[in-house]
């Protein structure tokens, strides 16, 4: 167990949006690029994991899957994107998001 106090979602969220962050923001020029397919949508979330290790897992709302990937809510079942995944504090930042080619096809 850690000595470190449990954060809700709702508490970051209100940090983030209410405080002056004077030179606080994340620095998200690390990471790596991985690459994911949507395997499921679950009510207006997104399933995916990594295509190298299938125990990594992505979830997001599928609407801001979407349009980070400009596309349609509709196309995203089955489809190939990559981002970088980048550590942070707190969590884990997911940026940069690209279409992938789907494994088969010819780029």
């Amino acid at each position: 167990m850690t000595d470190h106090p449990k954060t809700g979602l709702g508490d970051v969220l209100a940090h983030v949006v209410n405080c002056d962050h004077d030179g606080e923001e994340p620095d998200l020029s690390g990471g790596r690029r991985v690459e994911y397919v949507v395997t499921g949508i679950r009510g207006v979330l997104v399933d995916a994991h990594a295509v190298e290790d299938p125990t990594k897992k992505y979830v997001s709302p599928a609407a801001v899957l979407a349009q980070n990937l400009k596309t349609e809510v509709g196309s995203l079942l089955g489809c190939h994107f990559s981002c970088r995944v980048v550590p942070g504090n707190p969590g884990t930042f997911f940026v940069d998001f690209q279409m992938a080619p789907e494994p088969g096809t010819s780029v």
